[in-house]
């Protein structure tokens, strides 16, 4: 989607004359084939267009009312018209009653959008003018290519053809024969590339759940095309081709899209079979017993067993004219979350259960005074003797209960600032209480979790309890905090002093830290950040910690998060005079107890905000142990000593890059000199083209034909024809010469040309590649060849 705005700047009388000059004059779209649409009460925009396109004045600009032609962002906020610009594509879309503008056919296509806030609705209905009114345009890149283009649907612009034609190659499939199969495929593998690219991950969580959904979708598609075997990935260095000039970034994490997306095929793969078998079994049961709905069981079973999300059985249902049970899927998948281990990370915010236990805590009377956190330094070995306040019990049966506890004060760390809650026990007696996560509720620290042992009537109000940290995880998730505080230091070092944090994530596992900047890192300023770190690791810097008026710590230089609220007095943290900030989360003592410190990625979550991961402590000396492993194993296969291993790779590589080039040179030189297939030569305006027919074979021989044929300084083209399985193609390459003295296109040639023949294609300037019809021979091609050159140099 193409996007273009104005806050309070120009209105609707130039937004109309910039879209109008834009679509007629630059895009060259004939105004004959164009319609304008308004809000049915909006008289200014319909005035403005018929004076701004007198073309337009013969019934071409059309009112609707709000469904069609109106915008707003919910029951109250900005809100306004919308104006449209939409192109006929002709009769042969349709000539009925219901092709028509906004109709739902194909006829008529939106390619331009103008959104007028200019109003202001408030809550109760009444609606002001905004004091700026603004515009908002929107504009489908994909819908003005295909109607620059002239094609049919949107899959069918240049953009997709090379992919669409691998996918038909990789899985030995016609296109004509499978044509939804290959836009979902097409579709689905471009949105998980730059997904991926940007940093997503798949996964059974959020956006990694969707990702998950739309490449199992993917392979599903790609089962019904034939393909047995993981194929998806292989089409990801296609798409970085077609796409790659204009979002570098895809050929930089190339190998990481096709590493992630390979693996979760290869998993999903062995399950994809057996459970589509299962499918077929229970649909054929279904449909043998006169009915059409697949029972929920059966459903749950394919999601939990075989991995299928309920909206892929759903569609492969309907394909079957059948649909599901889903009241009864609901209650297998809220039977197996009964049926989960207790010991699951007790996360019940918002929940009912976590409301009843809330309620239950303020019924019985919450303290007065809010839970006191005590630090590390105030109670030993991370253990506190301390009071309850109160106890709340959810039993679920007889052997598992969930319980919630206050304490009067609690070595816990609640959740705040990008640190992760604390986990470990409260004891009293024999009762022990395993705590898996805390909330702030009301100025009360709540303890969450299950009870191991023993009864809640030991943790009531009044009892002495022992409440006892998980030390080890502590003190990983501190590394990570302080290492935190060191790293955006050194980035705002290395990068510059408009780095400012976004947002955090600080864990035993790892730290995340998400910051402001323009561009990706590069290989040497992440080595730089990880020098400054560990250097200030390595000289042993006592942390400081100080309570200070807020005033008084920003004026003495200490870094607060913009936008963050803080109290009147704050805890700032600082190590010498390399880092100050604002924290109330939990540190090391000393730098040294961080340990080793590894950024492990430096991805994009958002324009002008990156994201880096890091891991320190134990984390890192594992990381450390693995990579000596690695540098050993590398060291033993290219048999040289380790300080010398990378040369002995490079070696590798370059002898592996000589062979391929020698390898292609000698296929070349055998489909130039030798080979079947009839050779022809023809003069063709300034050209010379030499064809060749292949019969069946590669297209990897008849491009390094093409190369070796279109060599030299001579204007020339190469244009061979293959069979591939059941499909004819072309290859089309033009010489340097060919292509800049005399402005041979090969993309466009195939674009141009190729449709005569039954076919499709497209490519660069200098290569080009599709299909043709079954039958297609130089002999009745050559005249298409030569109308082209003829009309290219009279232009």
């Amino acid at each position: 989607m193409l996007g273009n705005f104005s806050f309070g700047d120009y209105f609707k009388d130039e937004a109309i004359v910039y879209a109008w000059d834009w679509v007629t004059k630059d895009l060259g779209l004939p105004p004959d084939r164009l319609y304008a649409t308004v809000y049915t009460e909006d008289d200014e925009a319909f005035d403005l267009w018929e004076k701004v396109a007198p073309a337009l004045k013969n019934g071409r600009v059309l009112r609707f009312g709000k469904k069609d032609n109106y915008w707003s962002m919910g029951d109250i906020g900005p809100c306004g018209p919308c104006s449209e610009i939409h192109f006929d594509r002709g009769e042969k879309f349709g000539t009925g009653p219901d092709d028509i503008v906004n109709g739902e056919t194909e006829r008529f296509v939106e390619i331009w959008n103008l959104v007028f806030m200019q109003f202001d609705q408030l809550d109760g209905g009444k609606i002001v003018p905004l004091p700026s009114p603004s515009v908002d345009t929107g504009a489908g890149l994909e819908r003005i290519a295909a109607v620059l283009q002239n094609v049919e649907s949107n899959y069918q612009i240049d953009l997709f053809q090379n992919l669409i034609s691998a996918i038909s190659d990789i899985t030995h499939s016609k296109y004509s024969d499978h044509v939804s199969s290959h836009h979902v495929i097409a579709d689905h593998v471009r949105a998980l590339t730059f997904a991926i690219t940007d940093g997503a991950g798949i996964s059974n969580e959020g956006r990694g759940y969707v990702l998950r959904r739309i490449l199992r979708r993917a392979a599903r598609h790609g089962r019904n095309l034939g393909a047995e075997e993981p194929f998806i990935y292989r089409l990801v260095p296609v798409l970085t081709g077609e796409m790659g000039d204009a979002y570098p970034e895809l050929r930089e994490k190339q190998d990481h899209v096709v590493a992630v997306i390979k693996a979760e095929e290869e998993r999903f793969s062995q399950t994809l079979e057996t459970g589509l078998d299962l499918f077929e079994k229970v649909a054929a049961k279904v449909k043998a017993s006169g009915g059409n709905v697949i029972p929920g069981e059966e459903v749950f079973r394919l999601y939990d067993t075989y991995g299928f999300p309920y909206d892929l059985t759903e569609l492969m249902a309907a394909e079957q004219s059948l649909v599901l049970d889903q009241d009864g899927f609901d209650k297998a998948m809220e039977a197996q979350k009964k049926r989960s281990r207790r010991g699951a990370a007790f996360d019940m915010t918002g929940s009912p259960e976590l409301k009843r236990m809330l309620e239950g805590l303020e019924q019985a009377g919450l303290p007065d005074e809010p839970t006191r956190f005590v630090r590390r330094e105030e109670c030993m070995d991370m253990r506190l003797e301390t009071e309850s306040r109160g106890v709340a019990e959810l039993r679920e049966s007889e052997e598992e209960s969930r319980v919630a506890v206050i304490l009067k004060e609690t070595p816990f760390y609640v959740e705040a600032g990008g640190q992760i809650d604390d986990t470990g026990e409260i004891i009293a007696g024999d009762t022990r209480m395993t705590v898996t996560s805390l909330i702030n509720h009301l100025d009360q620290i709540v303890h969450l979790g299950y009870l191991d042992k023993g009864r809640s009537q030991d943790l009531r109000k009044g009892q002495r309890v022992t409440a006892v940290i998980d030390g080890r995880r502590r003190w990983d998730t501190m590394r990570n905090h302080t290492a935190t505080h060191l790293a955006h230091a050194a980035l705002r070092q290395v990068l510059g002093d408009h780095v400012k944090q976004s947002g955090s994530y600080v864990g035993p596992d790892r730290l995340r830290f998400d910051f402001s900047h323009h561009q990706p890192m590069t290989p040497d300023e992440i080595s730089r950040v990880e020098e400054i770190v560990n250097s200030r690791i390595l000289e042993g810097t006592a942390v400081g910690t100080k309570d200070m008026k807020v005033e008084d710590a920003r004026a003495a230089g200490a870094m607060a998060l913009f936008g963050e609220k803080y109290a009147d007095v704050v805890r700032v943290v600082s190590v010498g005079g390399f880092s100050k900030e604002l924290c109330g989360g939990t540190h090391v003592d000393d730098v040294t107890q961080i340990g080793p410190f590894f950024i492990v990625q430096e991805t994009g979550i958002a324009s002008g905000v990156r994201r880096l991961e890091a891991i320190t402590g134990r984390a890192a000396q594992e990381y450390m142990l693995e990579a000596k492993k690695f540098r050993g194993m590398v060291s033993s296969l290219v048999g040289r000593p380790e300080n010398e291993a990378m040369d002995g790779v490079r070696q590798l590589k370059e002898t592996n890059t000589a062979l391929q080039k020698d390898l292609k040179k000698t296929r070349a030189e055998m489909f130039a000199n030798k080979g079947s297939g009839s050779v022809s030569q023809a003069r063709i305006g300034i050209y010379t083209v030499v064809a060749r027919d292949f019969g069946v074979c590669d297209p990897e021989h008849v491009g390094a034909w093409a190369d070796q044929a279109t060599k030299g300084n001579n204007a020339s083209i190469a244009i061979g024809f293959f069979t591939v399985g059941d499909k004819r193609n072309v290859i089309i390459e033009a010489s340097s010469a060919a292509s800049t003295q005399g402005q041979f296109d090969s993309g466009a040639f195939a674009r141009s040309v190729l449709p005569e023949f039954g076919g499709r294609g497209g490519g660069k300037k200098r290569f080009a590649q599709g299909s043709v019809a079954t039958g297609t021979v130089w002999e009745n091609f050559k005249p298409a060849v030569e109308k082209y050159v003829a009309e290219m140099e009279k232009d």
